[in-house]
């Protein structure tokens, strides 16, 4: 058996170290970032690293219901792209993103600039804080049961 002496020397090294790592997963734990942080950052990434396709709206999901007396929020839209040979079918939720939207741009059917990742082209985006591919688009006369614009 080793000495008394020796153990608690070696104790007395491992504990420190023994919190110090309890301390780390803790803290760890506690300040994880939260999914509108994870979110935001992968818009910028795809923003940063990522190359413009041409893409179509396909459709428009409701956004979660305002609260009283605030405006509506913008909606998730279902778009595609093509990469490579490969049709993507993506959506994102425009109400997470925290910049204004013309209503009108939003239309299924039409054009929508598409920013994708290089090395995930699956991973890709039409709005961010810095940058969208949705252009202000005005109805043509009588499209879609709208009145001319006003001259």
């Amino acid at each position: 058996m080793p000495p008394p002496r020796l153990l608690r020397d070696i104790a007395w090294g491992v504990a420190p170290l023994a919190a110090a790592g309890v301390g780390y997963l803790l803290w760890r734990r506690w300040h994880r970032p939260t999914a509108e942080q994870l979110e935001r950052a992968r818009r910028l990434r795809v923003h940063a690293v990522g190359r413009l396709a041409a893409g179509e709206i396909l459709e428009m999901l409701p956004a979660p219901g305002p609260a009283a007396g605030e405006d509506a929020l913008p909606p998730t839209l279902v778009y595609q792209y093509e990469v490579g040979g490969v049709t993507y079918q993506v959506s994102q939720a425009l109400h997470l993103v925290p910049v204004a939207f013309d209503p009108q741009s939003w239309i299924p059917g039409w054009p929508v600039e598409v920013k994708f990742d290089p090395a995930n082209p699956g991973n890709s985006i039409i709005a961010c804080e810095h940058w969208q591919g949705l252009a202000a688009r005005r109805r043509a006369a009588g499209a879609a049961g709208g009145s001319p614009p006003p001259e």
